[in-house]
């Protein structure tokens, strides 16, 4: 999510995977061995397909649905009608939002119950938080680190920011989360610095350059990844110039272009390895007049996985913000499936059940469309059997 992850406690991300998590492409592929992933992968690509295809086969249709929907948990814990309406609609992801001092003990007390009613025939959820630093730290307390904004660990050296975010990560890890819905690649430039509200509003660019962002952004994903958790790389194809905040605002734009010099973040994240991505609900003219990124088969299929050669996890950024409340759930939810995105993130949990719905009535009348469905339930099974999150 934008900056309503610091001004209202919500964390939002879509991803899109074109294979397991953590492949990379040939092309994409810097570091010899490299297994990133949602989690540190616990099982070779042939095994975990096997696993996955396993696991959809004992599934149900609404139970396959579930898995490409992530609903908002509070991070201080969750109602008893929660958790009934994520087991109802066979909810298979969470995503902690807003702030708790309980530590990463009491974190990891919240999650628990959470997580038995989002284990779907023997496939664990993942558990996001939105942990950037600064004013979007949700997650405080004993055993958590107090993170200084991007802006300052902007002016810490790659190496040693790398090693910082690994020791932040495994605390994410102690209480019991496994993807962080971090890191900020959009760029700010210092001509408008504070008054972009999504970012540099809350000082969550890494710099005002490029060759400030880029190199601190995959230091970010690398450290991550040594933790054995996830990273996700946001807010494709960028909000640093924004002229609003998407959480509060419609119509929001962006003037990033195809090949432009700003992408260059996003591609370094890609090239480190990220096995996720999120989408924004802001529109660019420059690519796709009128359409909302997340709703762009160009942008999320053409632009991120062909050109920028991601085959990881695409998560959306928030589907309940008030950037994209002009379209009904149905529209949002089946729009962004077939422009490529894998998980479908809400931070208002009253749009999961008509989310649920319209897709399972689609897939029933548009045999194209459930196919998209298939392959897109299959990448985030085969990712979750490569993190170990089907025993």
């Amino acid at each position: 999510m934008v900056a309503r992850g610091a001004a209202l406690g919500v964390a939002g991300l879509v991803v899109l995977l074109t294979g397991p998590v953590g492949i990379p492409s040939a092309a994409a592929r810097p570091i010899v061995g490299d297994t990133s992933g949602a989690l540190v992968a616990t099982s070779t690509s042939d095994t975990a397909a096997t696993t996955a295809k396993a696991a959809y086969a004992r599934m149900s249709r609404a139970q396959r649905i579930g898995q490409l929907l992530m609903a908002a948990v509070p991070s201080t814990g969750s109602s008893s009608a929660l958790r009934t309406l994520l087991a109802r609609y066979h909810v298979g992801n969470v995503v902690l939002i807003g702030q708790t001092m309980a530590g990463t003990s009491g974190v990891a007390a919240v999650v628990g119950p959470v997580r038995k009613v989002t284990t779907e025939a023997g496939v664990l959820p993942y558990v996001a938080v939105d942990q950037e630093g600064g004013y979007v730290q949700h997650l405080k307390g004993t055993g958590f680190s107090t993170i200084p904004t991007a802006l300052r660990q902007g002016g810490i050296a790659p190496t040693t920011l790398r090693d910082d975010w690994t020791r932040w990560a495994r605390q994410l890890k102690r209480a019991a989360v496994n993807v962080d819905l971090a890191t900020v690649a959009d760029v700010v430039p210092a001509s408008i610095g504070t008054a972009n509200q999504p970012i540099g509003r809350y000082y969550r660019e890494y710099g005002h350059t490029v060759s400030v962002v880029a190199p601190h952004v995959a230091a970010v994903v690398h450290g991550i990844r040594a933790a054995g958790i996830g990273a996700t790389v946001k807010h494709f194809p960028g909000l640093g110039r924004a002229t609003g905040n998407t959480d509060t605002t419609a119509g929001v734009t962006d003037p990033t272009r195809v090949g432009d010099p700003y992408l260059a973040p996003f591609q370094r994240a890609v090239n480190a390895g990220v096995p996720m991505v999120m989408v924004s609900t802001a529109i660019y003219p420059n690519i796709c007049p009128h359409i909302i990124a997340a709703f762009s088969h160009f942008i999320v299929t053409r632009m991120l996985r062909h050109d920028m050669g991601f085959t990881g996890l695409v998560v959306t950024d928030d589907l309940t913000a008030v950037s994209v409340r002009s379209r009904t759930y149905a529209y949002r939810a089946v729009r962004a499936l077939t422009a490529g995105v894998d998980v479908l993130l809400v931070a208002d949990d009253a749009a999961v059940g008509p989310m649920r719905s319209a897709i399972s009535a689609r897939m029933s009348t548009d045999a194209t469309f459930a196919a998209v469905v298939k392959n897109a339930v299959m990448r985030v099974l085969t990712a979750k059997a490569r993190a170990g999150l089907i025993p």
